[in-house]
């Protein structure tokens, strides 16, 4: 059983917990951070676009790549 949990976070709260993620493996939070960086895209061009409802349901896995894990 999945549960959907809808939160809200500004862009710098949205830096935050990517930078924080960063400090897993990156193959721990790779799908994490895809998908975090996603919905962030997204609400981003939908604030852009006049008219345009932000979306709220989880349309997938986003197909771009995952970031270049950084070094330590």
């Amino acid at each position: 059983m999945s549960i959907l949990v809808t939160i809200e976070h500004d862009i710098q709260e949205l830096d935050q917990i990517l930078i924080a993620l960063a400090e897993k493996p990156f193959k721990e939070v790779a799908g994490l951070i895809t998908k975090l960086r996603g919905h962030g895209e997204r609400a981003i061009i939908a604030a852009q676009t006049p008219g345009q409802e932000p979306i709220t349901k989880d349309p997938g896995p986003s197909t771009d790549p995952a970031p270049a894990p950084q070094p330590n």
